[in-house]
C-alpha cells in the first residue's frame, strides 16, 4: 500500500534536483529517469517530475513542474513529516 500526493513548483527540474538534499535531510536518493527515488526497499519514496511548461502571468514567465510523490511504507504521520519539512526547505518568498 501507498501514499500519494502531488503539488504544482514554481521551478525548474534543475532547481529542484539542486534543493532536493536539503530537503531530503540525510536520507540516501538516486535519480532514476524522471523519478527520485529515496531509501530502498519496502520503505522509500518515489518522485515523479513533470515539466508543466511556462505559466505566464503578465510580464512574469514562470516555469512549473508537477512533482508526484508515492510513499511506500510509511503512515500518514511520517507523510506529514516528511512534506512538512520538505514544504519549508523548498519555500519560496516573494517580496
Amino acid at each position: 500500500m501507498s501514499i500519494r500526493l502531488s503539488r504544482e513548483m514554481q521551478l525548474t527540474r534543475e532547481e529542484f534536483l539542486r534543493e532536493l538534499p536539503g530537503a531530503v535531510g540525510n536520507m540516501e536518493h538516486r535519480l532514476q529517469g524522471s523519478k527520485v527515488i529515496i531509501g530502498d526497499g519496502d520503505r522509500r519514496i518515489e518522485i515523479g517530475l513533470a515539466n508543466e511548461g511556462i505559466r505566464d502571468l503578465g510580464s512574469l514567465h514562470l516555469p512549473m513542474e508537477k512533482i508526484d510523490f508515492e510513499f511506500y511504507g510509511y503512515n500518514q504521520d511520517e507523510v506529514n513529516s516528511f512534506m512538512h519539512h520538505f514544504d519549508v526547505c523548498t519555500q519560496r518568498g516573494g517580496g
